[in-house]
């Protein structure tokens, strides 16, 4: 039985590798675990071949397949499961007669009446919910993106510009194309993702995802096969960059590699398919820190004909698929392969024949390999993509022959076969797993179980923990919990420190890492302001802002009231898919709107020409009517837009990334600023303000989170006294108004800055305590560090800021969040976070200087470079917290009582 191996499978065992370059198996993102435990390689039969043993009497031995699953409507309870768009809600297409169904559109579509019909419909082929497989979505009919909707499918961008003409008869054609482009791609995005987001909710254990997505469109072979390389187009790679949002939500992907006899046994068929399958392994890596996994579609047939692959197209489909890291390949089939007793036998000899002795080679060859390169806790694939090495069994050592009924292996892997196979392939280790070889443990999958052990040596009553006594206790907060860029949750800290500057030049081009996890400040990945743990919308970020320039020109109608509500959120939506990724997104999310406010008499001085856009407005409606009249409608058409901007707005927010904490940079404002005229100074912020901000409180209603500033004026340096009072009520207002809104509490996180305004000059350790300290001790849930381009100015700036953040900032941060974290313990039973008694004291959540000493790492006698930077020393046991007499508590979502030691119902629960 030895002949069931293609000469040329020796061949391409054989060819001796290039590197080029080496890929380390530390670039691969970790991938979840195989469906079936040991099967790295998952083999699925979904055809509609059960009729051939009954009707034409001829059995198919399937038994090598891990699934065997039918397409067939009456066939339920399957590990692999097609949802076609007549098996899945309402889903709206137009019908071969170009009759709508359901709508016919997604924007006409109700999503009400879908997602009603989805439970149904999942039940009926999924009772069971807690059972594992894969869930496919076939849903072919249009596709999200409207360029893509060529030849028969468009019909779909005819309909939705007739639509849109039909809704805005005054506008020109080519503002019509362009409104109807966005309402069909944004209303067919949403109808995708929230009915893959319910999918998941409602089978959590399927593995999700839309058949023959991704795709890269490299068909170029059927203008010429002379030129051919199967190479993806760019702009087919850069329109995939634009469905991220579904890549996201997806729990794995189902690209297809079918091929037509014109391919048959070329070189020009692997090409076809080794690009698909390398552009479905980058899609999968994208926005996600587990890759998911890749399940190719193949057919044992070439494209609308019953001609069976050769053995060279096995290899070309299956073996390249395999080699490049797939986790399954699912055989589909039509109604046509059980049509007859000669297709049914034909299939039944193929399967005992060639692709049954296929399969089992390259499905033993990845198990042999995950256990021997990858010890069982990876998949492997190949190190070169490009390169023609595939998982294969070395003929000279194995051979298949048929014990019973079944195929099986015979042989073992020797020496030489392992090193090769080592050469050739490296491991994509499966989640919790890292390394060349998959043989360290991931650290991050004990971080909380070593914080909570940390945490476990505090006992009650701070000054009797014995075993610190003059001991140096490593800071957990840098050690075990590295918050660094890792997504963060708010509950999980009483005080949080996040950095909002673009910095990243500093390490990219000047080679100045400003370290920032080791003071446990929150940033992005990239130091920028868009990322995972913070994203500030500027005004031309999100949306269609309207406002006037420097120079009076209006953009987007000047005035909200002059601009389409409706096309801002539309182009929201898309911005907010576009720079917030993850739907888990739990960061803070701040729109920086600056241009005008909400309230009509706070636009003064240049932002009068808001209200004069207003009255211009107006007037040209009723040229008639008197000043008077005319000031009093064009405030409240002004106010009424000005708030459906900014509420609307943040409801989008919220709904679409529901984790995130949304709100207003700079919202609320007492506009204390008497500091620059008055000796007498208080502070406190003026009556007429306070009023004001209470007329906002459809804003406050509607955020999750208040970003009042402050920022220093240079005029206040060496002003401690202004510097307290004028940071204190700002705080203040921002938790005066957090206690007056309802339903939802928004947290308070106000903005500040380690510079003073318009300067490189640094804030004093005074002026930290002033503002950060300040911060801590009311109750603020954290304070963003908001920074400019300036601090990446150059090397000198980059170096500059980088010595105070190690010598002052860094110091007092592990300093207060400590204090933070401790009084939360003791005080607050962890479930709360640490407030003043008394607003207008001068206590602060600081670790004692008498009791404990921050060192840095350089002053150890060990200066082992993995030590952290910073260790805390504890220098007085007899030293006692006194934070029970100076603070009381502010209880976490869910929690009460004076130390927030009694759990709540659910339904009396607020946001803390």
């Amino acid at each position: 039985m030895a002949n069931w191996f293609l000469s040329e499978w020796k061949l391409w065992l054989l060819v001796p590798l290039v590197l080029d370059s080496f890929t380390d198996a530390q670039t691969l993102k970790p991938t979840r675990w195989p469906l079936y435990q040991g099967k790295p390689l998952l083999l699925a039969w979904n055809a509609p071949t059960e009729e051939c043993r009954p009707r034409h009497k001829v059995p198919l031995q399937l038994d090598q397949f891990h699934i065997v699953a039918s397409p067939n409507e009456g066939f339920t309870k399957q590990n692999l499961t097609i949802f076609y768009k007549d098996r899945l809600g309402l889903y709206p297409y137009f019908n071969s007669d170009n009759n709508p169904v359901n709508g016919g559109l997604p924007q006409i579509a109700s999503l009400t009446q879908h997602f009603k019909k989805m439970p149904q419909d999942i039940e009926k082929y999924i009772p069971n919910s807690a059972t594992k497989g894969l869930a496919v979505i076939d849903w072919e009919e249009w596709r999200p993106l409207w360029i893509r909707n060529w030849d028969m499918k468009s019909i779909y961008k005819n309909q939705s510009i007739l639509l849109e003409s039909k809704k805005n008869p005054t506008r020109d054609q080519s503002h019509v194309m362009k409104l109807a482009q966005q309402e069909f791609e944004m209303s067919g995005r949403n109808f995708m993702l929230r009915s893959l987001k319910l999918a998941k909710s409602l089978r959590p254990n399927q593995l999700w995802g839309f058949y023959l997505f991704p795709d890269c469109y490299n068909h170029d072979y059927l203008q010429s096969m002379e030129s051919y390389t199967g190479r993806c187009p760019d702009p087919e790679i850069a329109r995939n960059e634009q469905l991220r949002w579904l890549w996201t939500e997806s729990t794995a992907l189902y690209p297809s590699v079918y091929i037509g006899s014109v391919l048959r046994s070329t070189a020009f068929a692997r090409q076809f398919v080794r690009n698909r399958v390398k552009e479905g392994m980058r899609v999968a890596s994208l926005d996600s820190e587990l890759a998911r996994p890749v399940f190719v579609y193949t057919r044992p047939t070439y494209i609308n004909e019953l001609e069976l692959l050769t053995e060279a197209d096995l290899v070309s489909t299956i073996g390249e698929s395999v080699a490049l890291g797939a986790a399954g390949i699912i055989l589909w089939g039509d109604a046509s392969y059980a049509s007859s007793s000669v297709n049914c036998a034909s299939l039944a000899e193929y399967i005992k024949g060639p692709l049954g002795s296929y399969l089992l080679n390259v499905s033993s060859a990845a198990e042999q390999c995950s256990h021997s390169v990858c010890g069982s806790r990876g998949r492997c694939l190949r190190r070169q993509p490009d390169s023609d090495t595939y998982l294969h069994l070395d003929p000279q050592s194995h051979r298949i022959v048929v014990q019973g009924k079944h195929l099986v292996v015979e042989g073992c892997m020797g020496s030489e076969e392992l090193k090769r196979m080592r050469e050739d392939f490296i491991c994509q280790c499966f989640s919790g797993y890292q390394g060349n070889n998959c043989e360290l443990q991931d650290p991050h999958r004990y971080i909380t179980i070593t914080c909570q052990n940390y945490w476990n040596f505090i006992k009650p009553g701070m000054g009797t923990v014995a075993t610190w006594t003059w001991r140096i206790i490593l800071l957990c907060i840098f050690l075990t919990c590295p918050i660094m860029s890792r997504p963060m949750l708010l509950s999980e800290f009483p005080f949080l420190t996040v950095w909002n500057a673009p910095t990243e030049k500093c390490a990219s081009q000047y080679g100045v890492d400003l370290d920032l996890s080791t003071f446990d400040i929150i940033h992005n990945k990239n130091e920028g302001f868009i990322g995972g743990n913070i994203t500030i919308f500027y005004s031309n970020k999100l949306g269609f802002y309207p406002h006037y320039t420097e120079k009076n020109e209006s953009v987007y109608g000047g005035v909200p009231q002059n601009f389409s509500l409706d096309e801002h959120l539309s182009q929201a939506y898309a911005d907010l898919q576009k720079n917030i990724l993850y739907q888990n997104f739990t960061g803070l999310a701040v729109v920086d709107w600056e241009s005008w406010r909400p309230l009509w008499d706070r636009n003064w001085d240049r932002k009068e020409v808001y209200q004069e856009g207003s009255r211009i407005l107006v007037r040209a409606k009723h040229p008639d009517w008197k000043p008077k009249q005319i000031e009093a409608q064009a405030k409240k058409d002004f106010e009424g837009e000005a708030q459906k901007f900014m509420e609307k707005t943040i409801e989008l927010g919220r709904t679409e990334r529901p984790g995130g904490l949304w709100g207003f940079y700079g919202f609320p404002c007492c506009y204390n600023y008497q500091y620059k005229k008055n000796e007498t100074y208080t502070g406190e912020c003026p009556l007429l303000d306070m009023m004001r901000n209470n007329k906002l409180s459809w804003l406050w209603n509607v955020s999750t989170a208040l970003y009042p500033e402050i920022y220093l004026d240079l005029s206040l340096k060496g002003r401690d006294r202004d510097i307290l009072l004028y940071s204190r009520y700002r705080i203040q207002e921002g938790m005066r108004i957090r206690e007056k809104t309802f339903p939802i509490q928004p947290v308070v996180i106000p903005y500040a800055r380690i510079v003073y305004t318009y300067s490189m000059t640094f804030l004093s350790q005074e002026d930290l305590v002033h503002t950060i300290g300040e911060s801590v001790a009311l109750g603020a849930a954290g304070v963003v560090l908001w920074g400019d381009a300036d601090y990446a100015t150059n090397k000198s700036t980059c170096l500059a800021v980088k010595s105070y953040i190690d010598e002052t900032l860094g110091r007092y941060l592990v300093n207060v969040t400590t204090a933070a974290r401790l009084c939360s313990k003791e005080l607050c039973s962890s479930n709360g976070r640490c407030v003043r008694q008394d607003v207008a004291s001068s206590a602060y959540l600081h670790l004692d200087p008498a009791v404990w000493t921050i060192i840095p790492r350089a002053e150890l006698p060990d200066q082992n470079p993995n030590s952290p930077s910073y260790v805390i020393q504890m220098k007085n046991k007899e030293e006692g917290y006194y934070f029970t007499k100076l603070f009381k508590c502010q209880c976490y979502p869910g929690w009460e009582g004076e130390h927030c030691e009694k759990k709540i119902a659910p339904k009396t629960r607020q946001r803390k």
